[in-house]
């Protein structure tokens, strides 16, 4: 059967086809060839949740939970398989409940896909796709493993149902995300009165035990409604604190893209807002009016009161690579000639797609706020929004190692740098990749477009250098915001010394930057938590000071000798002075964590992701 399969696939694509597969083969070889030097600790796995004292004071208004989930496991069963890309260890949620009361955190973590880190052990994982990781395969294995993905994806799906830790999904925690209209009341058996949901940039999304931490059900959006069985959606929903309404989007790969966007209310019933094709750009003479959209890799996108806005960078999955290849990083092609195009999506399902407008091309993983203004001359609408931009995808192959580093003789490989490394760009990106320089600049872009959708317009400001991970307070989501807290890349990576990510508060006004920064430390994404007073001027029960709260986030000690000096805890700043107000010991290893989100003592939504 295979060789039936490939025969037809020859006789179809034929002599290009067969010169495709060979570039996507040696490209993954070469690929594999960076990864070997990569070695990665295991967190580990704390089931039974334990108490651990706090160092200084938990403001008595903190009390609640943060949860987090990253990649912890990559040594499976002592060498028996090594996950090589630091992006594709084994997903693991994090739960921290900080205590004002006992000036304590209760924490537990657990690993969410036991299932699936068997199959690896078993090599019953090999057609899986991951995102950068290299499976060493023969290449008959290479041919299997192609079919057997066709036949899953075009006929069984790519989760089994049955088995709710059988897939990775491990990049966003997201409390009280709705369920399927049909599913809530089962799911306040199996789960008492709060859920937990995990989620990828894939269309598959994992429910969770909010206190346990254990798997329950793995689905995707068709559940909520069956026009959403796209094949990739966005890690980072957008939530409007206000109406409770979540938004994302679905995207169907292949020859006619499509991406349907779409919002859930707090009930899990479901509204289309848009199916889109083709780009709707103001300009009939533009080369890009009404060529049908590209599947891009979007990480995250905007909301406002308004509107939804989803970026469409010129970073392209490559059509079928992603099933050769076995993995993401391998089917990614940068367009540098193309643009970046905004298209901006009512919220309300009778006007749909409203525009799409160029920008000068970037990439962007995370964003800021969004809100909706109009131009004071003429009364044209005008968006706002923030967002961490990359002048190209060169990031995209220097993400293998995320912040490690090899310590000994027996484990260095070279630092490359821009100087003593020839590049080439094979499919657009810089290979063989050089250490992370640093992150993407900070940005405010202006969109406007006047009534009859005849013109439309994008500018930016650049805000700040070297930021990624932004967060703000969420009661000023969909207006006007002055703060954001995210991280910065101090230094890249070498065989001596880790690449190190500093704390960062940046003030969008004037620019400033007040920096949190220790030697060794290196820290994670920053939760933002408003403090809340008995009485206050704003609506909400916050302060009056938009920056009147506490920042919370993960940190890295990483050891000066070896990494048996390793360590991690959990680090309590003043929103205002970003000075220490306290912290907590977690365990002597490292903990690598993507994303959080933090809900109060009554499991109300504070910071979410």
């Amino acid at each position: 059967m295979l060789y039936i399969v490939l025969s037809i696939l020859t006789i179809v694509g034929g002599y290009k086809f067969m010169i495709s597969i060979n570039r996507i083969y040696r490209f993954i070889d070469e690929l594999n060839i960076v990864q070997q030097g990569n070695i990665f600790r295991n967190a580990k796995e704390v089931p039974e949740p334990v108490w651990i004292p706090i160092q200084g004071v938990i403001p008595q208004w903190l009390s609640g939970v943060m949860y987090r989930v990253g990649p912890g496991k990559y040594n499976l069963a002592e060498n028996k398989a090594m996950i090589k890309h630091a992006f594709d260890g084994l997903p693991f949620m994090h739960r921290f409940e900080l205590s004002s009361e006992r000036q304590a955190v209760r924490y537990n973590a657990r690993n969410l896909a036991g299932s699936f880190e068997r199959q690896m052990i078993e090599k019953r994982s090999r057609s899986s796709v991951f995102f950068g990781h290299v499976q060493n395969l023969s290449i008959l294995e290479r041919c299997t493993v192609t079919v057997q993905r066709f036949r899953k994806i075009f006929f069984a799906g790519i989760i089994d149902r049955s088995d709710p830790s059988s897939f990775m999904v491990g990049v966003t925690p997201t409390p009280n995300f709705p369920m399927p209209v049909h599913w809530i009341e089962r799911s306040k058996e199996m789960l008492g009165e709060h859920h937990l949901v995990s989620k990828t940039d894939l269309n598959v999304l994992q429910q969770i035990h909010a206190n346990t931490l254990e798997p329950k059900r793995l689905y995707d959006y068709s559940d909520y409604d069956k026009r959403l069985n796209g094949d990739l959606s966005s890690s980072h929903h957008q939530y409007d604190p206000i109406t409770e309404e979540t938004f994302n989007y679905t995207i169907h790969l292949g020859p006619v893209p499509k991406m349907i966007v779409f919002s859930i209310n707090r009930s899990g019933q479901v509204s289309i807002l848009a199916e889109i094709t083709h780009r709707k750009l103001p300009n009939k003479n533009n080369r890009h009016f009404g060529t049908r959209i590209r599947p891009s890799f979007i990480h995250a996108f905007m909301l406002t009161q308004n509107h939804v806005i989803i970026p469409e960078s010129p970073l392209y999955y490559n059509n079928a690579d992603i099933l050769f290849a076995g993995n993401a990083v391998g089917s990614y092609v940068w367009d540098e000639k193309s643009p970046t195009f905004f298209h901006i999506i009512s919220r309300r399902p009778d006007i749909g797609h409203v525009i799409t407008i160029p920008v000068d091309n970037f990439f962007s993983f995370h964003h800021g706020n969004s809100w909706d203004t109009v131009d004071d001359k003429n009364g044209n609408p005008v968006i706002i929004l923030d967002t961490c931009a990359f002048s190209n995808a060169d990031v995209i192959y220097q993400l293998h190692s995320f912040g490690t580093y090899l310590r000994g003789s027996d484990h260095s490989v070279p630092i490359a740098t821009t100087t003593d490394i020839k590049q080439t760009r094979p499919m657009g990106i810089s290979f063989p990749p050089i250490r992370q320089p640093s992150f993407g600049d900070l940005r405010r872009y202006r969109l406007s477009w006047n009534r009859d959708l005849t013109d439309g317009s994008g500018s930016y400001t650049t805000i700040a250098h070297n930021i990624e991970f932004p967060r703000f307070s969420q009661h000023y989501a969909l207006r006007q915001n002055r703060f954001v807290w995210g991280c910065q890349l101090l230094k890249p990576s070498t065989t001596k010394e880790a690449e190190r990510y500093s704390l960062v508060k940046i003030d969008m006004e004037s620019g400033t930057i007040v920096s949190y920064n220790k030697p060794r430390y290196s820290c994670s994404e920053p939760i933002f938590v408003p403090k809340k007073k008995s009485i206050a001027a704003n609506n909400d029960g916050t302060s009056h000071f938009e920056d009147e709260g506490a920042v919370i986030c993960l940190v890295n000690v990483i050891g000066e000798i070896g990494p048996e000096e390793d360590s991690s805890f959990l680090l309590i700043l003043d929103g205002r002075t970003m000075q220490e107000i306290a912290r907590c010991d977690i365990g002597t290893y490292n903990i690598s964590t993507f994303h959080g989100s933090y809900v109060d003592s009554d499991y109300k939504n504070v910071s979410i992701s």
